[in-house]
């Protein structure tokens, strides 16, 4: 196993040929990519590394095609991204599902689920297409604003699975595959969203939105996901997709809203701000 750590996250390795990130910090392990793994050695890998590692969920995003070892041992569909391998505009494309698992048996049960339901009933309630606000100039964001960037997410999340507060890991990022655009008042970054480029699916995740507390009720998200995805387009991405929270009604109208269809919840999934939450997906064939 190849481990690459930072300090106070989980660490993402290698796992068996495939990537994956695990720790106490989500309390999970997460194959993120198949990569090279096999999925029979994958799905019996992760049990034991869980249970190295005493952790309490396993979550897997597999081709629909690669499922079968995984429901074999345990796990079950929590949502899906249609299409996401492969001609999505075509709708040839092989989904992508995403299963999960509970070594801690208490983990699979959302003592909030009828306020996440009450959410996305609110989050989709007389939706109207979205009109960016033309007063907000969105820019994208290059290797001269991470400091400001990190300084912004650090206010707005006291803490977070990945390393967003961290230069060095922003810097990171824009050399892989993440691009940033954010919004400025004054001079000042009151908002920010990156867009993680899967080239070779043609698959942009939209993520990690920060608005500064006395900037929020503008659409700034809204403003910055409109933009996203008319560059992505650009670029020749075909499918977008989020994980939000399920907490949040404002997050989830924003994806409503720019016509984004809803594909599952992610129980207990991710330590956001101190409190592990559910996770709603959405995803839209651009």
């Amino acid at each position: 196993m190849v481990v690459m750590k930072t300090e106070e996250f989980d660490i993402c390795s290698s796992l068996k040929g495939a990537s994956v990130q695990f720790g106490p910090n989500s309390d999970r392990v997460y194959l993120m990519s198949m990569q090279q793994g096999s999925p029979s050695v994958l799905a019996k890998a992760m049990r034991q590394l869980a249970k190295e590692q005493m952790l309490g969920k396993l979550i897997a995003k597999v081709r629909q095609s690669d499922a079968e070892p995984f429901l074999q041992q345990g796990f079950v569909e929590e949502a899906c991204l249609p299409g996401y391998f492969g001609s999505h505009g075509l709708g040839g494309g092989e989904d992508a599902l995403l299963l999960a698992a509970y070594p801690d048996s208490q983990r699979q049960y959302e003592s909030g689920s009828a306020d996440y339901d009450r959410v996305l009933e609110l989050a989709t309630m007389n939706i109207t297409p979205f009109v960016p606000n033309r007063n907000w100039q969105i820019i994208p964001l290059d290797q001269g604003h991470v400091h400001e960037m990190a300084h912004l997410y650090r206010e707005v999340f006291p803490t977070y699975p990945f390393p967003i507060y961290d230069g060095e890991y922003l810097r990171q990022m824009m050399a892989k595959n993440v691009r940033y655009y954010g919004i400025k008042f004054q001079s000042r970054l009151v908002a920010l969203a990156s867009a993680e480029q899967d080239a070779e699916n043609l698959a942009v995740e939209m993520t990690d939105f920060a608005t500064l507390p006395e900037f929020r009720g503008q659409h700034l998200a809204g403003s910055l996901l409109a933009t996203m995805e008319s560059e992505m387009q650009q670029s020749g991405y075909q499918l977008a997709y989020t994980i939000a929270r399920a907490a949040s009604v404002s997050m989830n109208r924003t994806f409503a809203r720019q016509g984004y269809e809803y594909q599952g919840r992610l129980i207990n999934n991710t330590q956001i701000s101190g409190n592990l939450e559910s996770m709603n997906i959405w995803s839209k064939v651009l």
